[in-house]
């Protein structure tokens, strides 16, 4: 959330798809919009999303704990 729910870092870009065919129909920028019914979170591309996230996460937290013992 680097941008403060402006939409214009993109991290937070997520695709909208349609309950009744099952196609993506819009991006949209998930922070600006956070009520969104649930029928319409691409859920895969949402989860595919955070997964890229995690190694970010992982090595950033070791070099907190790597910076904390060697204070």
């Amino acid at each position: 959330m680097q941008c403060m729910l402006k939409g214009v870092c993109a991290q937070c870009l997520q695709w909208q798809i349609d309950p009744e065919t099952g196609q993506r129909t819009r991006a949209v920028f998930s922070c600006a919009q956070q009520d969104q019914p649930l029928a319409w979170v691409d859920l895969d591309n949402l989860a595919a999303r955070q997964s890229q996230n995690r190694l970010l996460e992982y090595l950033s937290s070791h070099w907190l704990d790597f910076a904390m013992l060697n204070t």
